[in-house]
């Protein structure tokens, strides 16, 4: 090897790390530009595309409307017309049409107080009438107590019963004997009152 081609071979070695410095400086300065010159894609979240549901739903071709209500005439109340003591006065017969705005059972007179369940002196019993026994529930030896809810007016009279406990073959006998009992009536506060009371009727073939 001649001294001039060993003479250039050294000198590109010695230049060869400065080639590479030039190189990697400049493909970083293109790099760079690149970066600062085109756009930045942009990142969005991925969104479902909205769909739509047609759901198909039978529904009848016509609909029946129900005829309105049949309107209800109005009734007239038969009201007695009392003659007048006076024979010159003349008598005039109330009006019978009905009030619309008054309910219909307010003008079903009642002079009869309610019926209470509780009472300061309960009634007292001064006619008890004993009950007939029948002679089937006799001879099949029927036995018990019939427990009657008895309504008892301010005057002492039975007005209505009611069975709380019944036996079979007795309840009859039972009802027919209380509806002729006679009581003291019931007081509260000192004034008779209509009240209800529980009477046990007992039926005993051993007296």
């Amino acid at each position: 090897m001649s001294t001039n081609a060993m003479t250039a071979e050294r000198q590109f070695e010695a230049g060869h790390p400065r080639r590479l410095r030039w190189a990697f400086l400049g493909a970083t300065g293109i790099h760079l530009m690149l970066f600062l010159i085109l756009p930045h894609p942009g990142f969005q979240p991925y969104q479902l595309a909205e769909q739509t549901i047609t759901r198909l739903v039978d529904a009848p071709l016509a609909i029946a409307i129900p005829a309105p209500p049949k309107e209800i005439p109005k009734q007239d109340v038969v009201t007695a017309m009392v003659p007048s003591d006076d024979p010159g006065a003349e008598e005039t017969m109330p009006s019978t049409a009905l009030d619309p705005t008054v309910p219909l059972i307010a003008s079903v007179s009642n002079s009869r107080p309610p019926f209470f369940e509780a009472f300061d002196q309960p009634p007292v019993v001064v006619k008890r009438v004993y009950p007939v026994y029948p002679e089937m529930a006799r001879q099949a030896e029927l036995e018990g107590v019939v427990l009657l809810k008895v309504a008892i007016d301010e005057f002492g009279q039975v007005k209505e019963v009611l069975v709380l406990q019944s036996v079979d073959g007795l309840d009859e006998a039972a009802l027919d004997a209380i509806y002729q009992w006679q009581f003291k009536p019931a007081e509260q506060r000192g004034v008779p009152v209509p009240v209800w009371f529980a009477v046990p009727i007992r039926f005993s073939l051993r007296g």
